[in-house]
């Protein structure tokens, strides 16, 4: 099984991008977040968007999250997935077994 931060270091290699490094990447994630909430915000029926010809997608601003907050833990030389198991088992949740 891949390791997410493997998943995410080949599309930059596929793409010829370099890897943000971890500043970069927290600001990128901040915006991302923006951008999740915009496209939400667009969903809601009582919301009127200024710029409504905009095509927005909570799908696209997810998986961008997920990337940029991967790419922060990278620059770091952590992996979040790891991050979650160890916050979950000092909360008391026993955390699979993910190897």
């Amino acid at each position: 099984m891949h390791k997410i931060t493997d998943i995410v270091r080949a599309y930059y290699d596929f793409r010829g991008l370099t890897v943000p490094d971890d500043s970069q990447a927290l600001l990128f994630l901040v915006s991302e977040v923006g951008e999740l909430a915009d496209a939400h915000v667009e969903q809601m029926a009582e919301w009127i968007r200024n710029n409504a010809e905009k095509e927005r997608s909570v799908e696209d601003e997810v998986g961008d999250i997920l990337m940029m907050l991967t790419a922060y833990c990278l620059s770091r030389g952590i992996d979040p997935l790891d991050c979650m198991l160890n916050k979950f088992t000092k909360k008391g949740f026993p955390a699979p077994d993910m190897s």
